[in-house]
């Protein structure tokens, strides 16, 4: 007899407060409509996640090749500032999001918190793996630092690297030779202002690219600052015009490194000769033996 009684007490309870507008009738629709918009917000906060990630596999992707001795003092204050922390933010920013909209759908609370929130992240690090491969972080990150002034994309971190002409690092096009019998290039930088080259230290390989007239990074000196002389010992390809493939980077790394050993070794012969020792080598003066990555090298 208490059973039937209690539904009743139940019934009535409830159909008191629909009475009193305390419970507002909804249909079918809504709770529908509801749980569609849910699962729509949890499927946009893992695609976001995903970016986040495909971003920052590009960063970490290109920059383990990157010439970090021109322009910082050892590879973790270079990491430092190029590290994509707006992005890893975003991704445990959506992971969150999509922990919380998962478990407000209709079976969501019947799942623990570790397996949802796992299954978030895994979702979000297996696209952006997949986002990746096909060139999304690359692109993602390009487009955001064209279309937005205050987004600090890769390509604008390493302009301002490598565009500061009193650390001795330059970035821009050579535009040709200035008439003979001078030896030196016309170069204008991302700056604007145009400069005169000193190409006499580059190999052959360096001087096909500067031929190319495309925009590279130069590494050298300052010759005359009041002239706009500048003395490159070293030319690099420009990384962030295009996805560029792991050879190419790997290759211009590579190329770096033997650029700056044989600057070294010119140096040490210099200063064999210095010191009245004899030099088979025959090595000349140049102030490419005392730009920073070099004696930095010296110095290890």
């Amino acid at each position: 007899m208490e059973q039937p009684d209690l539904k009743e007490s139940c019934k009535k309870g409830v159909m008191s407060r629909i009475e009193c507008g305390e419970v507002c009738p909804r249909s079918k629709t809504f709770f529908k409509t509801r749980e569609c918009v849910v699962w729509l917000l949890w499927a946009v906060s893992v695609v976001v996640g995903a970016l986040a990630v495909a971003v920052t596999f590009f960063v970490f992707t290109h920059r383990q090749y990157a010439l970090y001795e021109a322009t910082h003092e050892n590879f973790f204050t270079f990491v430092v500032e190029v590290l994509p922390l707006i992005w890893i933010v975003v991704f445990g920013v959506m992971v969150l999001v999509a922990v919380y909209n998962l478990r407000h759908t209709k079976r969501g609370y019947k799942y623990p918190l570790w397996q949802i929130f796992g299954s978030s992240m895994v979702l979000s690090l297996a696209g952006g793996a997949a986002l990746h491969l096909f060139g999304l972080g690359y692109s993602t990150d390009h487009m955001l630092g064209e279309k937005m002034d205050m987004y600090n994309s890769q390509e604008k971190i390493e302009q301002k690297m490598w565009q500061d002409p009193q650390e001795g690092r330059l970035l821009g096009r050579f535009e040709g030779p200035l008439p003979p019998p001078s030896m030196l290039m016309n170069f204008t930088d991302v700056s604007g202002d145009v400069w005169q080259v000193n190409v006499n230290e580059l190999s052959p390989q360096e001087r096909a690219l500067v031929d190319e007239q495309a925009t590279v990074r130069l590494l050298g000196a300052v010759s005359d600052e009041s002239m706009m002389v500048f003395h490159s010992c070293g030319v690099f390809p420009w990384m962030f015009d295009k996805e560029m493939s792991r050879e190419d980077m790997r290759a211009a790394r590579e190329a770096f490194s033997m650029k700056v050993e044989g600057l070294k070794e010119n140096a040490e012969h210099m200063a064999l000769r210095m010191e009245g020792k004899v030099d088979e080598d025959g090595a000349f003066e140049s102030p490419c033996g005392e730009i920073e990555p070099v004696r930095r090298m010296r110095r290890e």
